[in-house]
């Protein structure tokens, strides 16, 4: 009998309650598709996201940190209560559309066995959240999957300035309500995070030059293949390995990138062998709200100039560049022709320049109204990989990719997000991105390339994009 502890009792209160919410491991053991969940659901005190993954995660469990501060919105996810881990070798013939559908399969199966303990559908908010690595298989190497998905059983959402702490378990749900006092359960959890070391303590580290040598070698032969017009554009990826004599702070990375990119989508999934791949992405690939869809149209960069009258020169020169131009447009073309092919009637927002806090994009927001049965996963096997991440023709493209690349992509500029009980969703590509484990992080950025690229200017690029992360992660 596990006993709620008293408020006071700051130092065994986070252990007792993970224990009661994780004591039942039935669906680990033996899978039961048919056995009800119980998710509660209850507004609760402000409490920082990131100290609540710091202390509510658990070192053999999965997490999912989410964050825009500009949107004033979060989510974090600790454990799995229900899975789908999609492999290479699954039993049956994968395809990239196949294991979209796999997914959302799952939502489906799974939803129906949820019993909610509050009637308030505002606060009814559980969450599915999933990840897709770029490619449609990953190597035996790779821990992270080929596909993911999972109902958490602990979830943290933040919207404006409402806190919604929801537990699904098969367990006792009225002992577990105890717990969750209005009052002290935010209380109680700040106070253990002072307990929290957030120091990285070794930050000496060195680049190897040499590791660049390999991108020009792949922009090189990207212009050749544009020049034989096997292509209209690729984007060339690149991977630097950093190591540090002490382990990275996870937390303390994603605090850094939280302060220095308000204006990103800043993001942390862990697996259960402690590996995180962490960033802060610019780029929202899909956002449905009631109905109502948006994606991103992110491609052509310059840097921020040091004043205001320099980046103003910047963004004017990156808005008239004819070949920047020419880039955007391929990428808003595709995300404007696929949505019309799912039968949608989707509309462009004006070309602008989207500002981050050391690179500049330019940006065309797409729009459109869903007034079929189209899924958010069905809409996102359709759309990944866009000529952003990819090139253009995209199946081309992907071969020179897999070919050229002397590394694998993973998670690299994949989707990655969450859909609600309700369907709406949202899900970034994972670029401005890190695969973190212990004192080893491989840092990764690309550089789209169209005819007139120059290799220089391109690897100038990617060293800005590699600089962001690692002010965060060192």
């Amino acid at each position: 009998m596990v006993v709620v502890p008293n408020p006071l009792n700051l130092i065994d209160y986070p252990h007792e309650l993970k224990k009661l919410i994780f004591s039942d491991n039935y669906s680990e053991k033996k899978p039961d598709q048919t056995r009800p969940i119980f998710s509660f659901s209850q507004e609760i005190e402000a409490i920082d996201p990131l100290i609540f993954l710091s202390i509510m995660q658990e070192s053999n469990r999965v997490s999912f940190y989410w964050q825009n501060q500009d949107k004033k919105q979060a989510i974090v996810a600790i454990g799995a209560i229900k899975t789908l881990n999609i492999t290479s070798e699954h039993q049956y013939k994968q395809t990239n559309i196949q294991r979209f559908e796999d997914c959302h399969n799952f939502i489906l199966n799974n939803q129906v066995n949820i019993n909610f303990s509050n009637q308030n559908t505002y606060i009814n908010n559980t969450y599915f959240f999933s990840y897709f690595s770029f490619f449609d298989k990953n190597n035996t190497h790779n821990s992270f999957y080929s596909s993911s998905i999972c109902l958490p059983y602990i979830q943290l959402s933040q919207k404006e300035n409402k806190y919604i702490l929801t537990i699904n378990t098969y367990g006792n749900i009225d002992l577990i309500k105890q717990f969750i006092d209005h009052e002290n359960f935010s209380k109680n959890l700040k106070l253990n995070s002072k307990n929290q070391n957030q120091k990285n303590h070794d930050t000496k580290y060195h680049i190897d030059e040499k590791q660049y040598q390999s991108f020009l070698d792949k922009v090189n032969q990207g212009l050749d293949a544009i020049a034989l017009k096997k292509l209209t554009k690729i984007v060339v990826a690149h991977a630097l390995e950093v190591k540090i004599k002490d382990n990275f702070n996870i937390i303390k990375s994603l605090e850094n990138l939280r302060a220095n990119h308000p204006d990103c989508y800043i993001f942390a999934i862990g697996n259960k062998e402690q590996e995180y791949f962490i960033g802060a992405s610019p780029e929202r690939l899909l956002s449905i709200k009631q109905n109502r869809l948006i994606s991103d149209a992110l491609a052509g960069s310059a840097p921020r100039g040091k004043g205001d009258k320099e980046d103003q020169i910047i963004g004017n020169k990156l808005l008239n560049g004819e070949k920047e131009k020419r880039e955007h447009e391929v990428v808003s073309d595709f995300i404007y022709e696929r949505l019309k092919k799912m039968n949608l009637s989707p509309q462009k927002a004006s070309l602008q320049l989207l500002k981050l806090s050391n690179i500049q994009h330019l940006w065309t927001p797409i729009y459109a109204e869903i007034t079929n049965n189209l899924h958010p996963l069905e809409i996102i096997s359709k759309l990944h990989p866009t000529p952003a991440v990819a090139g253009e023709p995209m199946e081309i493209a992907c071969q020179e990719i897999e070919r050229s690349e002397n590394f694998e992509r993973s998670l690299y500029a994949s989707p990655i997000g969450w859909i609600n009980i309700n369907g709406d969703c949202e899900f970034i590509v994972g670029i401005r991105s890190a695969l973190i484990k212990e004192n080893k992080a491989i840092l990764y950025a690309g550089a789209g390339i169209v005819l007139g690229s120059q290799p220089d200017q391109e690897l100038i690029e990617i060293k800005l994009k590699f600089q962001a992360l690692l002010q965060a992660l060192i």
